[in-house]
C-alpha cells in the first residue's frame, strides 16, 4: 500500500502544474487503491476524537470532531512517508519552497446533517501544500471568491480522490492572501476526512 508508481508521480506532476496556473489553487485527482482508503479508515477507527470549539478565533464555525495531532502510526506512516518522498522528487519539488515534511496531521468527522465548517484560509504558518483525503461519506468541500460564500465552486473529494491545495511559499502563489478559501456543506452522510500539512513552526520530527 501507498507504495510509489510512475503513474501516479505522473498525476502529481501534472496536478502540481495545473494547481500552479489556476486562479482558486486547489483541485483533485483521482489517487487512492480501495485497500489505501481501507486502511486509513480503519486507522481512524482506533483513534480518539473530541469535539472541536464551535468557533475559532477568527469567527469560523466548526462543527465536527477532530483527532488531532492524529497519531502517526500504522498506515498513517506509510501515508505520509508516501508523500513526502513523491514530493521530493525531481520535477516535483521545484514546486515548493523548501522540502515538503507533512509534520502536522489532522483527521476530522463530521455527523450527518452537521454544520460543517465555514469559509476559511489555512493559516499562514501552514507552507507549500494542503492535502484533503476524504475517506467516508458524503458532503461538499468548496471553494468560494470571498466569505459571504459568493461563486461557490464544488471541488470532487469523494473517497478515492486527492485534494491538492496550495499554502505560501507554492510556486506561483505570488500573494499568500490570495491562498483559497475554502469550506466544508451540505453533509447529508457523514464524513470522514484527513489532513496533511506542513507547519512552518513545528520540527519535522514533532
Amino acid at each position: 500500500m501507498f507504495e510509489f508508481s510512475e503513474q501516479k508521480k505522473q498525476k502529481i506532476l501534472i496536478s502540481l502544474k495545473q494547481l500552479s496556473r489556476l486562479d482558486r489553487q486547489i483541485l483533485s485527482v483521482p489517487y487512492f487503491t480501495r485497500m489505501e482508503i481501507s486502511s486509513l479508515i480503519k486507522y481512524c477507527s482506533q483513534i480518539s476524537f473530541r469535539e472541536a470549539n464551535s468557533m475559532t478565533e477568527a469567527g469560523v464555525s466548526q462543527d465536527f470532531s477532530v483527532c488531532f495531532p492524529a497519531p502517526k502510526t500504522g498506515p498513517m506512516i506509510k501515508c505520509i512517508s508516501h508523500f513526502n518522498s513523491m514530493f521530493s522528487m525531481t520535477g516535483i519539488r521545484q514546486y515548493f519552497s523548501a522540502p515538503i515534511s507533512f509534520n502536522d496531521i489532522a483527521a476530522q468527522t463530521y455527523k450527518k446533517g452537521s454544520n460543517g465548517i465555514g469559509i476559511h484560509r489555512d493559516g499562514l504558518r501552514y507552507r507549500d501544500i494542503v492535502l484533503i483525503i476524504c475517506l467516508a461519506g458524503r458532503s461538499e468541500l468548496y471553494t468560494a471568491d470571498n466569505r459571504e460564500g459568493m461563486g461557490a465552486q464544488i471541488v470532487d473529494d469523494s473517497p478515492g480522490r486527492l485534494v491538492l491545495m496550495s499554502a505560501a511559499g507554492f510556486k506561483n502563489l505570488s500573494d499568500p492572501k490570495s491562498r483559497p478559501l475554502h469550506g466544508v456543506r451540505n453533509i447529508t452522510d457523514g464524513r470522514l476526512s484527513l489532513g496533511l500539512r506542513c507547519d512552518s513552526k513545528k520540527s519535522n520530527f514533532d
